[in-house]
């Protein structure tokens, strides 16, 4: 028990050592940073649209006091919906990023850093608590090294805008899922396994998307829709399709070669039809749960675009063919990525663990 009031105070300290860097971070800004003292509603007023959506608008007046700028306080209007789409309410001790323009200080965005400190924390006191510290460190390593060659490559392609998008993402594919499963399995004959599996499932899912898009002519599929894409669509989408392929084959294809493995410590003398068997097995247990979790996080990042087309008269054909097109082709091939990697990755495995056998024989 006094253990377990331990690893509790732990974890709250360490969620809440974060939550107050991020509250007190300002001075590293160069953006103005301000924090709300005070907040009054000015004025109200309602409309409704044409469909019936109703909805209420309100002007706040609020005094900031500027964090990084010799601690000045400054008077702010603020204009925000109750449904607050493109809008935020401030209260007193909310923090603020701000723009100074025609010497004038505007809201820019919410300052949330305290929070995701806080979460960051909470993530790495959990995960030091339930595993051995080597493990915790080398986890901890890759994920910042993948985040720091992921962070590279996307200013890379910003500041370039000429780059080959698909060509340098499937390279950083490679890299990434090399790189954590070095950092967390080691370099071992699994590591090797699970690696070579990944990128093979990852490639025939890939080939089978672009030879289908290819033979139709890409009809119905509409790569305009992609939010925010400053760049030629296509290429970018075949880029997020490599990254979320890979995540959910690899999870895939570790926990069949760490079964096989299993197997073959408790013992080593198996047939090649025994290892192939057993990986089949393991991955048909894991395939329909993995293909649920991808279509879940799909509908969790479409709900709130569907919700908000259908409350302005849309219908649901024309949600399914602009709004969730490309999210559903995403899942279909993730889905594909997860198949393929039930027998490519038994296939692997059971070769290497029997060539094994029949070496030292």
């Amino acid at each position: 028990m006094k253990k377990n009031w331990q690893k509790i105070l732990f974890i709250f300290s360490l969620t809440l050592f974060c939550f107050l860097v991020g509250r007190f971070d300002s001075s590293f800004y160069q953006q103005p940073v301000g924090e709300v003292l005070s907040s009054k509603t000015v004025s109200s007023d309602q409309s409704t649209d044409e469909h019936g959506n109703q909805d209420e608008s309100h002007s706040q007046k609020l005094k900031v006091k500027l964090l990084n700028r010799n601690e000045k306080v400054v008077s702010i209007e603020n204009r925000y919906l109750d449904s607050k789409a493109e809008s935020e309410r401030y209260q007193k001790y909310d923090q603020i990023l701000l723009n100074h323009r025609n010497k004038q200080y505007q809201i820019d965005m919410p300052k949330r850093d305290s929070l995701l400190f806080a979460l960051l924390g909470l993530l790495a006191s959990g995960l030091y608590l339930s595993m051995s510290k080597k493990k915790f460190s080398f986890l901890f390593l890759s994920l910042l090294v993948n985040a720091g060659l992921f962070l590279a490559v996307i200013i890379w392609d910003a500041s370039a805008r000429s780059l080959p998008v698909l060509a340098v993402f499937a390279v950083l594919a490679v890299l990434l899922s090399a790189l954590a499963l070095y950092f967390v399995l080691g370099h071992g004959k699994q590591a090797l396994i699970t690696w070579l599996a990944t990128c093979l499932s990852t490639m025939l899912a890939l080939f089978v998307m672009a030879v289908v898009i290819f033979l139709t002519g890409a009809k119905g599929v509409h790569f305009e829709t992609m939010s925010y894409v400053t760049q030629v669509p296509e290429p970018i989408f075949y880029a997020q399709a490599v990254i979320g392929v890979l995540g959910a084959v690899m999870d895939e294809s570790g926990d069949i070669v760490a079964g096989l493995f299993g197997l073959h410590r408790e013992h080593a003398d198996r047939a090649w039809s025994e290892y192939w068997t057993s990986g089949l097995s393991v991955g048909r247990e894991i395939l329909g749960t993995l293909t649920n979790v991808l279509f879940m996080i799909f509908i969790a990042e479409t709900l709130p675009m569907v919700i908000l087309m259908l409350q302005n008269g849309n219908t649901w054909s024309y949600i399914l063919d602009q709004t969730m097109n490309l999210g559903i082709l995403q899942t279909v091939v993730s889905a594909l990525g997860i198949v393929w990697s039930v027998p490519v990755t038994a296939f692997l495995t059971a070769s290497i663990l029997t060539k094994r056998k029949g070496a030292k024989a």
